[in-house]
């Protein structure tokens, strides 16, 4: 019984380290894998959405992680990009690079792994986003698996 459970560790934690994996596209149409480590080791915050408190990384050391044009970087025609956020269950929503960006917006916004002091429901994992200046949750995409930007013509 041992072994059994031992050899399905082994078969899991591949797929559970990739699962925690986020591709960031940058404008420029660069792609980089960011592992569930190197999410892990940024910058963190906590955001109240509702009545939950949701916490996990600072999405602008994200996306900067990721090469995306943020704060000194952010200017000329990155101005005019947006940033597509995708699930893994398919459903995305749209924020503007800037309002991403702390340099740029007072609101903060997370790329969270915990709510309310505990880890998120499978359902919602590995990261999901999180947005302190939103009154709704209806951005909130859970099971982040894509941040994607790209210029408006």
């Amino acid at each position: 019984m041992k072994l059994a459970a031992l050899v399905l560790a082994a078969v899991l934690a591949p797929a559970a380290a990739f699962a925690a994996d986020l591709t960031i596209v940058s404008p420029d149409g660069a792609a980089k894998l960011l592992t569930g480590a190197d999410l892990t080791s940024l910058p963190r915050a906590s955001v109240q959405v509702g009545a939950k408190t949701y916490e996990g990384p600072i999405l602008s050391y994200v996306l900067r992680a990721g090469g995306m044009p943020v704060g000194a970087k952010l200017h000329g025609d990155p101005l005019r990009a947006y940033v597509v956020v995708s699930g893994a269950d398919g459903f995305k929503a749209v924020y503007s690079l800037a309002e991403l960006d702390r340099d740029f917006h007072s609101d903060t916004v997370i790329l969270a792994d915990h709510v309310d002091g505990a880890v998120l429901p499978a359902k919602e994992t590995p990261w999901r986003i999180a947005s302190s200046g939103d009154k709704k949750a209806w951005r909130s995409v859970y099971g982040v698996t894509r941040i994607e930007a790209r210029i408006v013509p």
